[in-house]
């Protein structure tokens, strides 16, 4: 039996292969496991770029921009909103593709509405969300988004530290972590997720709503770190700036906080709603734009500090749109000849739907 040693030696060989094979299936990942983006800038553009995105979810109001102020090349991206309550989803998003479908190598921004102090306690909605109520409705945007064939931003419980919100801190985060694991679950791989604020003074309701909002340890101030969901659950800063009240951007010590979170954390900022309202509080239906003070402190926030990689103008007639509002008609084509001509001198710097867009957002 001469070959008899040979073969006990390849059966030997045999059964480590094996064993070596079924150790690294015990020790593989789990197969099921979501990705995670743990680099901190999904979609974010090289240094020395911005995104300019149109909104706001009407597209008369920005067809008339195409039309009128500048359609060639087209903005980056298009803002919309949704819910998470019944048919919303459902409704909404066959629609905002309908249009994006229009116009290539564009970016849908989406916000997730989770809520107002108006309509129940402090966080009922998130409350909600965390218990499963809408999860048949996550999974329904999960399914748009993957067939959506762009990148997509997503700005869950948008100004999550403002008054009209009063979102309590644990369960902000609670909610946001949940939609994101639940949306990363589903295999959603085309969206980064935007952390908005506010973009002033935080509102902690201690005062308000005692029971909601517990005391602070000794020394510890309220800042938007308090709503912070966490590095691997953040893809991009979002802050709004709505006319004037916001003072000088340069030393507005939330945005200038912002600005330091964001290098400290690594993470681009997106100017996620902002617009040139007007600011007296009184009605108006003949008022537009007239001075260009706002649009130079914005421009210079977008081009000084390179944190900010995405602005969002807002070119609607608030007053037309809703009888209660007080905020003028901020559209651009309507404004006054001064303010149109450093807008067309200005926004050809940002970013537009070009055809190297989604390879500078490594958008594969």
């Amino acid at each position: 039996m001469k070959f008899q040693q040979p073969i006990i030696r390849f059966i030997v060989l045999l059964l480590m292969l094996s064993l070596s094979h079924c150790e690294k299936e015990v020790n593989a990942p789990e197969k099921e496991k979501p990705p995670v983006n743990t680099t901190g800038a999904k979609f974010e553009l090289p240094d020395g770029k911005c995104l300019f995105i149109l909104g706001q979810a009407n597209n008369d109001y920005m067809e008339a921009y195409l039309n009128t102020v500048r359609s060639s090349p087209t903005p980056a991206g298009f803002a919309y909103y949704t819910s998470l309550s019944t048919g919303a989803v459902q409704n909404d998003m066959p629609r905002y593709k309908a249009f994006l479908d229009k116009y290539p190598n564009t970016v849908l921004q989406l916000a997730i509405w989770t809520g107002e102090r108006q309509w129940g306690n402090p966080g009922y909605y998130l409350d909600e969300i965390v218990t499963g109520k809408y999860d048949l409705n996550i999974n329904a945007l999960a399914q748009a988004c993957k067939s959506f064939g762009k990148p997509i931003f997503i700005r869950f419980g948008y100004e999550f530290d403002g008054s009209h919100n009063a979102y309590p801190p644990n369960k902000y985060i609670a909610a946001y972590q949940y939609f994101v694991n639940k949306m990363r679950t589903l295999g959603v791989t085309n969206v980064a997720y935007v952390w908005h604020s506010w973009g002033v003074e935080a509102y902690y309701g201690r005062n308000d709503f005692p029971q909601y909002y517990p005391a602070l340890p000794a020394g510890q101030t309220v800042t938007q770190a308090l709503w912070y969901p966490g590095d691997e659950y953040v893809d991009w800063l979002g802050l709004s700036i709505f006319g004037t009240g916001w003072g000088n951007l340069s030393t507005n010590s939330t945005i200038q906080w912002f600005i330091s979170f964001a290098g400290t954390h690594q993470k681009p900022i997106m100017l996620a709603e902002s617009a040139a309202i007007k600011t007296t509080g009184r009605p108006d239906p003949n008022w537009v734009i007239s001075d260009t003070h706002w649009f130079e402190q914005v421009f210079n926030l977008c081009f000084k500090n390179k944190a900010v990689k995405a602005f969002t103008y807002i070119n609607v007639d608030w007053e037309a749109d809703n009888p209660a509002s007080t905020w003028g008609d901020t559209q651009i084509q309507n404004a006054t000849s001064n303010v149109k001509s450093l807008w067309i001198t200005q926004i050809k710097s940002f970013l537009h739907a070009e055809s190297d867009l989604y390879s500078l957002i490594n958008y594969k």
